[in-house]
């Protein structure tokens, strides 16, 4: 019977070089579909419920950068530097694992297109066998040559798999097979961790995880990843509402949706006060997660007094799309007993669409009174009521 109570620490390497990338930034930063190959990988183990701790083990001059990138990721318990060679850095990370922990999973942050099923499966064979890789099938004909470079026999296939992460070791296996490396003069050759236990005389039991589950290697593995993600992956939609509120003022201009509306009095704000605006710009924020606009912009921050709204809504698609997300439409509704506004809606729309860089038939905007009732109906002031809908791209 399997234990799931077991204690599973999960070791997520990450200090390779990337020198095959050929990019200023290593691969463990590069961004698939607006999130980074580290953070996918961590996220999976993450959303595991098998896994109860991780150790990521990164480049000594990218710890700032790990720590900062995953900030919320609750099981991440320890970030360190690794070693010299990805066997060294396995062992800086296994010393980091609580000794509590009855398993150790390995795992390459370059293949952040695993699973969290994946990952449970490796897990669950673990648990079985004591050692458990992912991998696949080898499915090519697959030849062996001489020492000339001559094809000199076929393999059998039937009985070849390539071995993937991650790699779950029972604890005491694992750190046999590491203190037997440590006391051993080969050991520039070893690539994986099968590898060590292999050596220390035990059987690692494959668990086919299927061809998805890519190491990053070159640049041409992103746009395949980025491939894969959208073939496999259900659209994600999100939806956010946001409301907003400002009273009038004398000697302050109207700004609604970008126009300068003629009249006697204006929103008061630390920024122009455009109601709908930011309306719009907290059901953006809120359909990303990204909080609301006094976080992003504070009121307490000189350099946003009397900014143009539609500027800030700029920065706010930026922002939403560096989440990897792109507006699908808005529907808005502007709260105002007085001045009438309706012709300048087309113009309002024209301007929101125009900074969202998306077509104008994708933004709604309605105006409202309230017959009279309340703070609104009593000419104290205007409020914006606005709903967004994005798309994962």
């Amino acid at each position: 019977m399997i234990d799931d109570k077991n204690y599973v620490s999960a070791i997520i390497l990450a200090a390779g070089c990337s020198s095959r990338m050929g990019g200023s930034i290593t691969k463990q930063q590069m961004s698939i579909l607006g999130e980074s190959v580290l953070s996918r990988s961590v996220r999976a183990f993450c959303e595991c419920d098998l896994i109860d701790e991780i150790i990521v083990v990164c480049r000594k001059e990218e710890i700032d950068w790990v720590v900062h990138e995953l900030d919320n990721f609750d099981k991440v318990c320890v970030i360190l530097p690794g070693g010299k060679s990805r066997s060294e850095s396995a062992s800086i990370g296994f010393c980091a694992t609580s000794y509590d922990a009855d398993y150790i999973a390995v795992h390459d942050a370059a293949r952040c297109l695993i699973t969290k099923k994946n990952i449970e499966d490796v897990v669950r064979a673990a648990f079985i066998h004591g050692a458990a890789t992912a991998s696949t099938l080898v499915t090519d004909t697959v030849k062996r040559l001489d020492s000339a470079g001559h094809i000199a026999e076929t393999v059998d296939r039937r009985y070849l798999v390539c071995a993937q992460t991650p790699q779950v070791f029972e604890r005491k296996i694992y750190n046999e097979a590491l203190a037997l490396h440590e006391d051993s003069d080969n050991t520039d050759d070893v690539t994986d961790d099968n590898m060590l236990v292999e050596r220390c005389g035990y059987k690692v039991y494959p668990v086919e995880t299927g061809k998805n589950n890519i190491k990053i290697t070159t640049p041409e593995d992103i746009d395949f990843a980025e491939y894969l993600l959208k073939k496999t992956s259900v659209p994600e939609y999100r939806t956010g509402c946001g409301y907003d509120v400002h009273r009038f003022s004398e000697g302050r201009k109207l700004i609604l949706g970008g126009v300068d509306i003629p009249f006697e009095k204006g929103l008061l704000g630390h920024s122009d006060a455009d109601v709908l605006v930011h309306a719009i710009m907290d059901a953006l924020l809120g359909a990303a997660s990204l909080g609301d606009i006094g976080r992003h912009f504070p009121d307490t921050d000189e350099s946003y007094k009397g900014i143009s709204s539609l500027e800030l809504l700029r920065r706010v698609n930026n922002l939403i799309w560096e989440r990897g997300y792109s507006v699908i439409n808005i529907d808005a509704t502007i709260v105002i007993q007085r001045p009438k506004i309706a012709s300048y809606i087309e113009e309002m729309v024209h301007n929101i669409s125009k900074t969202l860089n998306i077509e104008q038939g994708r933004v709604n905007i309605k105006a409202t009174t309230e017959e009279h009732l309340g703070f609104t109906g009593r000419e104290e002031g205007a409020a914006a009521h606005a709903i967004a809908s994005l798309l994962r791209i």
